[in-house]
């Protein structure tokens, strides 16, 4: 009788023992899950509201003197437009109502509409970006960014009211950031540009977890054919409110390739994944 009881209590011990190792597994994976969807939105705002800058500084110098002549960017298709209002200096970016393919392989529609504050190009001299029922391959991108030349072609970001609805539902977002031009200066195409961006954002995902996202190695942006989605090098943390870390290493191999392959860590562990 005392052995039936002893083994009893030895299998139920043992299946205690696997339902909180089971339980246990399956909170990191969840916790994970929500890590790493948090990377994700970070990672599409990140990526978007850098492109916009690009699309503004290219349709502004196709403007002769923002004079209010139409012209047609280098780097914007046939199907997108731009047009200037001298008076309230407002530059508009048209796509059309109907999903446009961009030279760097994404689809847009909807308006971006950028009002002008001071000598354009000067020190001091700042735009404010505001997409209008704005598309990127049929995610809805929303918000206010204000863009201040600092000299050196680096510029102060701000990005507020932010937010990005996809099929799975929707991110918001804000930043502060600092982005740096270090190719692509000397062409009026968008295609050869290269971007560092450091600063902080903080946002809500999609799941509805609040996030901080901290720069820790400058992410680089290359806007040619095939990288413009995902950023080919730097290192970003980020930290969600049930204290939950996360960090991306966007280069893990090394040479910066455009791939769409990405380094996580979470808790320590490293796994490669593939980006969107």
């Amino acid at each position: 009788m005392k052995n039936r009881l002893l083994n009893l209590f030895v299998l139920l011990l043992l299946g205690s023992t696997f339902i909180l190792t089971a339980c246990q597994r399956d909170n990191e994976d969840a916790q994970a899950a929500i890590e790493a969807e948090s990377a994700e939105d970070n990672a599409l705002a990140e990526g978007e509201f850098t492109s916009l800058d690009s699309f503004v500084e290219d349709a502004s110098a196709a403007e002769p003197l923002l004079a209010g002549s139409m012209a047609t960017a280098a780097s914007l298709p046939s199907c997108a437009t731009t047009s200037y209002n001298r008076d309230s200096r407002t530059l508009t970016i048209d796509f059309g109502t109907t999903n446009c393919l961009c030279r760097d392989g994404l689809y847009r529609r909807g308006k971006l509409v950028a009002v002008f504050n001071g000598s354009y190009g000067e020190v001091g001299s700042s735009v404010t970006i505001t997409p209008q029922n704005y598309f990127v391959n049929d995610n809805q991108i929303a918000g206010t960014k204000v863009r201040t030349h600092l000299g050196n072609r680096k510029m102060s970001v701000v990005v507020t009211g932010a937010s990005i609805t996809t099929p799975k539902g929707t991110a918001t977002w804000q930043a502060n950031r600092v982005i740096e031009k270090i190719a692509g200066y000397d062409t009026p195409i968008i295609t050869d540009d290269v971007w560092l961006i450091t600063g902080e954002a903080s946002g809500v995902n999609r799941r509805g977890v609040a996030y901080t996202a901290v720069i820790e190695q400058p992410l680089k942006k290359v806007l040619s054919f095939g990288c413009a989605r995902n950023f080919v090098s730097g290192v970003l943390t980020i930290t969600n409110q049930r204290g939950g870390t996360l960090s991306v290493n966007y280069d893990p191999i090394g040479g910066e390739p455009c791939d769409k392959v990405a380094e996580v860590t979470i808790n320590g562990r490293k796994k490669l994944i593939q980006l969107r």
